[in-house]
């Protein structure tokens, strides 16, 4: 009897002694566990359908990462290249993705450009050595209404008002010198018609 009690008892240690090591593994695993989440933080995102780290809002997919459910990775002009990033609103140009298109006057869009106020700046959190260059959101806003804020002007927004004041500029261009060439043909005419009625010279 003593011999069966002291072999139940010393059973019960390694079982005991069994568990709690079983209890510190899992511990040490959820240890590591936690560890190894708050090194990857949220730029990692959550599992995605495909079962791997995705790219949130915002986050970079330049380096071919895998954006969460719902984004696409923005890519092409005017996103430079190496600057990639998941959006549920990227700046897409293709045509199918666009409607209710209309005609723009690009001599109007030019003169609101030459009458945008455009200064040198910089955000309050840069160094006193950095220098931004462009005008503010709220102006640019009041001057064109194109997208739903007036906090921060999107970049396929100001690439089109450029592109229209430049196509403004170049019709003045081609105007000024059309004009020009017709003066000069004027002034030719009247050279030849003031040579031919003065006298001759002996």
């Amino acid at each position: 009897m003593t011999d069966g009690s002291d072999t139940g008892t010393q059973g019960a240690s390694t079982s005991s002694g069994a568990a709690a090591t079983s209890s510190e593994v899992t511990t040490d695993s959820t240890s590591a566990t936690a560890t190894s989440t708050a090194t990857t933080g949220p730029t990692s995102g959550d599992a995605s359908s495909t079962g791997g780290a995705c790219s949130k809002q915002s986050e970079p997919c330049d380096a071919g990462q895998q954006c969460c459910d719902g984004l696409t990775c923005c890519a092409g002009v005017p996103v430079p290249r190496g600057e990639e990033f998941c959006s549920d609103n990227c700046p897409i140009s293709d045509r199918n993705a666009k409607t209710d298109l209309r005609p723009v006057d690009a001599g109007e869009v030019l003169s609101r450009v030459v009458a945008l106020d455009i200064t040198t700046w910089r955000y309050k959190h840069d160094g006193a050595e950095v220098r931004h260059l462009g005008p503010m959101a709220q102006d640019f806003k009041a001057a064109f209404g194109l997208w739903n804020t007036d906090r921060m002007i999107f970049p396929l927004d100001a690439a089109g008002v450029s592109l229209a004041a430049i196509q403004g500029l170049h019709r003045r261009l081609v105007a000024a010198e059309a004009e020009n060439d017709e003066l000069r043909a004027r002034l030719d005419r009247l050279e030849r018609r003031l040579a031919a009625l003065s006298p001759a010279q002996p």
